[in-house]
């Protein structure tokens, strides 16, 4: 597969920028020294794809430092201080996470099927699946996991 897009990048940045607000809005909100230690974590581990996207952004002659949350990521964060439950913080934190892993799937299933990602998406994706269960387990200690 070929090296994604300027716009694709850009997406995938927006997407991390408005998931990292949306838990520093949350943690904001909560005392639990559990959850925020969780977010904590969180937080840093989102850190790290940021700088790899804005690197290869940087390459491409965008300036990553003008993202800003957008109207997705403020309605978010308008949920998750709207809401009074831990569980639906909860969850509306892990539902940024999946959708950042789908939007991996998606990029990837529209590839050439011959072709791997190149190594430094392949490393983000893996990342982001690791975040998701990560937070899955989290939820599941919390007794706030998702019940099918």
């Amino acid at each position: 597969m070929a090296e994604p897009s300027s716009e694709e990048l850009q997406a995938l940045s927006q997407a991390y920028l408005n998931c990292l607000e949306l838990c520093r809005a949350f943690k904001k909100q909560t005392d639990d020294p559990y959850v925020r230690d969780a977010l904590d974590s969180l937080i840093d581990d989102l850190h790290e794809p940021l700088v790899v996207l804005a690197s290869h952004l940087r390459r491409q002659g965008i300036a990553p430092g003008a993202f800003e949350v957008d109207r997705q990521g403020k309605a978010r964060i308008r949920e998750i201080r709207g809401t009074r439950s831990l569980r639906e913080k909860l969850l509306a934190i892990r539902r940024c996470l999946a959708d950042l892993v789908a939007w991996y799937t998606a990029l990837f299933s529209a590839g050439k099927t011959d072709q791997l990602p190149p190594a430094w998406l392949d490393s983000l994706s893996t990342q982001a699946q690791r975040m998701l269960d990560k937070w899955d387990q989290h939820m599941v200690e919390m007794k706030a996991h998702v019940q099918n």
